[in-house]
């Protein structure tokens, strides 16, 4: 795209005429409109390219506007720019603004202190889709940053996720030296959902540093940007230099307590003897050997055996590879243990309703028992190898709605057990009808 802007920058119409500003600027987001529209920002590296060349061509534009306020907004971008010509350098405050942010500095700090050209340029620009064109994907802070917020839960120990909570937004001028500004410019962001700060989550002023991933190519930095006040629907921010900004919203995970820990691990401790004692009488007993127990006892099977490994792994994230197995296996039982439950179900439907042969087959239980839940495994797990095992706990990740091959047989099994429940139900009713009859019968023939 940097190509592109010079190119444009340099050329002219068919006539041979020199192009205007007003029209180098509609061709220059055009361009950036096609580029935009087919989700190209895959990386930071094309975020840096994007933003960086933006930035210059706007300060190529600019002096060539005939007007002294222009504004321009096409589908992936809001634009705003103001120049000022004279042969002494303007003073007073400016405001530039668009729906979705706002910045405030002075003519002052536009032309700097060096030897003034005889114009003077601001400029904000909002691009409406960057946050979704690499969904997501580049909004983290570099590990060398130091500076925090003053209103950060600094009791917080674990290490907080961030999330694009604004558009992205270039503020330029055309003062050259602006990395250290005596005069913080103020820029105003309207968040993209609306949350006020809590102790679980907070917002932080960032601007884009290029260069300092290098093998990335950028990344957010709070270096010389504060928060000067937030609430649910904005964040004002001030910063000490102009590059691209946006806001991100830092979410600190609910820290669990020693109570909660200690009553989640007496709890799976008596529910595991318990279960234990269910799998030996369950086995152990000749005289209540059937379908039924048989079912209750692999039942008990799979609940032990969740149990076993949500105490022993649940929390040991630091083995990538042990955390995805302890994942696999609770993902495994716990639907073992559904699908044990839909099988009761079907055992207690045919022995009310069909009275005779209620008898399933010991392969047609294994075969739903265990082969149901293990194929669902093993497709999920082709599909999407890192959905087993998160930062927080070894059980399956929410992206790409991955949780949905636990909750989707979960809720089915639920409704076809309660379909069967129901459908039992009102055959007792009927039965009970007609019992009642027959001794009302047969107390008239007494």
């Amino acid at each position: 795209m940097r190509n592109s802007c010079l190119a444009l920058s340099n050329s002219g119409d068919a006539a041979g005429r020199r192009l205007t500003g007003e029209i180098l600027l509609e061709n220059v987001f055009t361009e950036m409109d096609s580029l935009l529209s087919h989700d190209i920002l895959s990386n930071s590296r094309e975020v840096s390219g994007l933003l960086g060349t933006v930035e210059d061509a706007m300060k190529l534009i600019g002096p060539q506007l005939r007007d002294n306020h222009t504004t321009m907004e096409t589908d992936h971008t809001a634009t705003e720019l103001a120049v000022r010509r004279g042969q002494t350098p303007p003073t007073g405050p400016i405001s530039l603004a668009n729906d979705n942010a706002r910045l405030d500095t002075s003519w002052e700090t536009a032309t700097g202190n060096g030897t003034y050209p005889g114009f003077t340029l601001a400029g904000l620009v909002c691009y409406k889709t960057v946050e979704r064109s690499v969904n997501n994907s580049f909004q983290y802070l570099t590990d060398t940053d130091t500076d925090t917020d003053t209103d950060t839960d600094t009791t917080t120990a674990s290490k907080p996720s961030y999330q694009i909570s604004s558009k992205v937004v270039t503020a330029l001028v055309s003062n050259p030296a602006t990395e250290h500004l005596t005069q913080p410019v103020i820029l105003t962001f309207k968040h993209l959902q609306v949350r006020a700060e809590s102790s679980e989550m907070n917002y932080t002023c960032v601007f884009w540093s290029e260069g300092r991933v290098q093998e990335e190519g950028g990344a957010w930095s709070r270096r010389g940007c504060t928060k000067v006040t937030s609430n649910a629907t904005h964040t004002v921010c001030s910063c000490t230099h102009l590059s691209s900004f946006a806001v991100l919203m830092a979410l600190y995970p609910v820290q669990n307590t020693f109570e909660l820990r200690l009553l989640t691990w007496l709890g799976l401790s008596v529910s595991v003897v318990c279960l234990l004692l269910c799998i030996l009488t369950f086995w152990l007993c000749r005289s209540i050997q059937g379908t039924r127990t048989t079912i209750h006892l692999h039942l008990c099977v799979c609940l032990f055996i969740a149990d076993l490994v949500f105490l022993s792994g649940i929390s040991h994230t630091q083995s990538k590879g042990g955390c995805r197995v302890v994942a696999g296996l609770l993902h495994l039982f716990f639907l073992g243990s559904f699908s044990w439950m839909l099988l009761e179900g079907v055992q207690l439907y045919l022995m009310v309703v069909l009275v005779f042969n209620t008898t399933i087959r010991p392969l047609y239980l294994y075969a739903v028992g265990y082969g149901l839940p293990l194929a669902i495994v093993i497709i999920s797990a082709i599909t999407y190898p890192d959905g087993y095992g998160t930062t927080q706990h070894c059980w399956l990740s929410l992206e790409r709605g991955f949780i949905w091959s636990f909750f989707g047989p979960v809720c089915t099994i639920i409704i076809l057990n309660a379909f069967f429940f129901i459908i039992t139900v009102w055959r007792l009713a009927q039965k009970f009808s007609s019992l009642n009859t027959n001794l009302s019968n047969l107390h008239k023939i007494k």
